[in-house]
């Protein structure tokens, strides 16, 4: 987070963790120290009891202790988004919905709710999936004054506020109203691929065009600087004396990044397509 951290004067406006907050607040300070700016803390259940058997460990009160303290150091002024993913199961947590709505009251945090999602290998089955629409009744009998909030044009999740409540409330309604068409997300995998969906299973290797000029090898800290990498980011679009590029190396990357990026597909698979897919889920491709 550190090396990811140094960027910021190279241009990155933001740098965020998903993480189940279990050991959060221990680290807490030293990556907001290296430039930590937003947390997706995912939580779907505010029962202890429950949480063991979901998660499969104890830490209930560890994550609570890791959103107290990211509370903490935002009234001392580290300004740190704090959005808490829920994913709604139906006959698992659906009870739920209104005490994570209620965390919002006086907390300025945004609880987002997540259709559950088909995976391969996560068992998905429909009759488990509690949908958006069904999500907003539950909520607008408890609240009436709910309102929905505009969003960017880019937002995956569809924003909602409580009439005089801190927080926000959000739907990712991957499944019944997919936003494919706008979402401009793209994922490096923890093995070096890019990846334009989270739901596509076709990845394209970065690891390897970068790795080629170093005979296929890792690159090292020592290769970094002899190979002029740093160097030939910084300055994708300078000529030498002859009006040649300097970088074609850039220009490479950035030419097989855009033609997957206009692969994507307009809209991903169905429900019942998914479930059999192939396909690397987050927990395998480090995010």
């Amino acid at each position: 987070m550190q090396g990811i951290g140094q960027l910021r004067q190279n241009g990155l406006r933001e740098l965020c963790l998903t993480t189940n907050g279990v050991s959060l607040h221990r680290k807490l300070d030293d990556m907001v120290q290296a430039g930590l700016t937003g947390v997706n803390l995912s939580l779907d259940t505010l029962d202890p009891f429950q949480f063991q058997i979901m998660t499969r460990r104890s830490g209930f009160e560890a994550v609570m202790k890791s959103i107290d303290r990211i509370l903490e150091l935002n009234r001392l002024g580290a300004g740190i988004k704090l959005k808490i993913n829920c994913v709604v199961m139906r006959g698992l947590n659906d009870r739920e919905i209104i005490p994570f709505v209620k965390m919002s009251r006086e907390m300025p945090i945004e609880i987002r709710f997540i259709e559950y999602m088909p995976f391969y290998g996560n068992k998905w089955n429909r009759k488990k999936m509690f949908l958006y629409q069904e999500m907003l009744a539950v909520i607008r009998r408890e609240y009436l004054g709910l309102m929905k909030i505009a969003d960017h044009e880019n937002d995956t999740s569809k924003t909602h506020k409580v009439p005089e409540f801190e927080g926000h409330i959000g739907f990712i309604t991957s499944m019944t109203h997919n936003f494919c068409g706008t979402c401009n997300r793209l994922r490096i995998t923890s093995d070096g691929n890019l990846k334009v969906c989270l739901f596509g299973n076709s990845e394209v290797s970065l690891r390897d065009i970068i790795r080629k000029e170093n005979h296929g090898l890792p690159i090292d800290n020592e290769t970094l600087k002899s190979l002029g990498f740093l160097e030939s980011m910084d300055n994708p679009s300078r000529h030498d004396g002859n009006g040649e590029p300097v970088h074609e190396r850039k220009r490479e990357i950035l030419k097989i990044i855009g033609m997957a990026v206009k692969r994507k597909k307009a809209k991903h698979a169905g429900m019942d397509e998914l479930k059999n897919m192939k396909n690397r889920p987050m927990i395998l491709i480090g995010g």
